[in-house]
């Protein structure tokens, strides 16, 4: 985990959303690849926006909007699944 990382999702222009019952079925139109995502990754690629975060102020927010406890533990999780959506392509890491 390295504060000084910025997240960045995708332009919401580039991913298309399909809800099937509890996946999310997300096209990138960049990799023409559709990716299932289960929660709370599609949760989290939505509450990214546009804007871009450092791990801290996401986890903070993220802290807020869902009642989450454990701050530490929390990001350490939020970490894990950001490593995700970066990984599949659906969101930027600088």
């Amino acid at each position: 985990m390295r504060a000084d990382v910025r997240y960045r999702a995708a332009v919401a222009h580039d991913l298309v959303r399909v809800e099937l019952d509890e996946l999310t079925a997300v096209f990138d139109r960049r990799s023409g690849q559709t990716h299932l995502l289960a929660s709370p990754l599609p949760e989290m690629l939505e509450a990214l926006g546009a804007e871009e975060w450092t791990l801290t102020a996401f986890a903070a927010q993220l802290a807020s909007e869902y009642d989450m406890t454990g701050e530490g533990e929390a990001a350490a999780r939020i970490d894990q699944r950001l490593a995700e959506l970066v990984a599949l392509g659906l969101v930027e890491a600088r």
